[in-house]
């Protein structure tokens, strides 16, 4: 089964934080491969995230909302300004931390599972629950009571009390500590920092409640932050019956006109293709220009730029 096309609608967009330009919100999820607990929380461990993190900001000036880092999958909830930005971020930032934690673990070989999923945010009622579904994820997990007691990489601490989060980017040439900023959600950005914390405290304590109501129902117990950092990187993370993901987070209106929109976008993309496998045999055949919103393949990127005459290859 193909993979989908990476789509983004722009009518649904906001005024970015950190660069006053329309941006889409995305929720991504990517996960560790075989459910190992390869990014268990230590010191050095959350050093080396925030500071990839703290460069890719650097690099291309993005806003992220919220993040949070769990042993087997990490969740980043961020403002793109295309969705070729989103791809090239996300191709550094989980590249680098898979580099990263690889040779700090001491392995070889791939670190995440394929790649990773998106789902646009429609709304700003839908961007906020999703930053109380990341905020949530250590007590959901029955680590922690409250957000406030995280003990893993996140964008909480900042989130609560203006803490800034700092991380160390080390390569050949150069070493440099970077803070990675954590940009308030367009419906929250005429908050002063002061309610923006206070409003964000408010969503923690709902968290810690209902999370305290689910662990006695399930008479669970806390494990602690000491567990988290002390488990057994090898171990698999037991199967969880798989829970299908929304294709958009939004109301059912905009849900609709979201998947109609890629519908007419698919169809577009399929037609781009065909014609530029054409193309390639004959290139007297007109290129149909890919459909704005998606990122052609990485094979035909820069097939409108070539030269005439020029051959193009398609990658395996």
């Amino acid at each position: 089964m193909p993979r989908k096309i990476r789509f983004d609608d722009d009518r649904f967009t906001f005024v970015g934080h950190r660069t006053p330009t329309p941006t889409t919100i995305s929720d991504i999820t990517t996960r560790v491969i075989n459910g190992r607990y390869f990014l268990r929380p230590s010191g050095v461990s959350k050093d080396i995230i925030q500071g990839v993190l703290g460069r890719a900001q650097s690099l291309w000036d993005f806003d992220i909302h919220g993040f949070h880092v769990m042993s087997t999958h990490w969740h980043l909830l961020a403002g793109f300004r295309s969705v070729r930005q989103r791809a090239r971020v996300m191709r550094f930032v989980n590249g680098e931390i898979a580099r990263r934690i690889n040779r700090l673990l001491g392995r070889r070989g791939p670190l995440f599972e394929r790649r990773y999923t998106t789902i646009q945010v429609l709304n700003d009622a839908h961007a906020l629950e999703r930053l109380k579904y990341i905020m949530s994820q250590a007590a959901k997990a029955f680590v922690v009571g409250h957000p406030a007691d995280d003990p893993f990489a996140c964008s909480t601490p900042t989130l609560l009390s203006g803490r800034p989060l700092r991380g160390t980017w080390r390569s050949a040439m150069e070493t440099t500590r970077y803070t990675v900023e954590i940009s308030p959600l367009p419906g929250l950005a005429h908050l002063s920092a002061a309610e923006h914390q206070q409003a964000m405290r408010g969503l923690a304590d709902d968290i810690a409640r209902e999370q305290r109501q689910r662990r006695k129902k399930a008479s669970r117990r806390l494990q602690g932050a000491r567990a988290a950092t002390s488990l057994d990187l090898w171990t698999r993370q037991p199967d969880a019956a798989p829970t299908p993901a929304p294709p958009v987070h939004g109301t059912r209106a905009q849900a609709k006109k979201w998947r109609e929109a890629y519908g007419r976008a698919r169809d577009a993309y399929t037609e781009a293709n065909i014609a530029f496998r054409a193309w390639q045999l004959d290139q007297g055949t007109p290129l149909i220009p890919w459909p704005p919103g998606t990122v052609p393949p990485a094979f035909a990127d820069d097939a409108f730029s070539r030269p005439a005459g020029a051959s193009a290859r398609a990658s395996p």
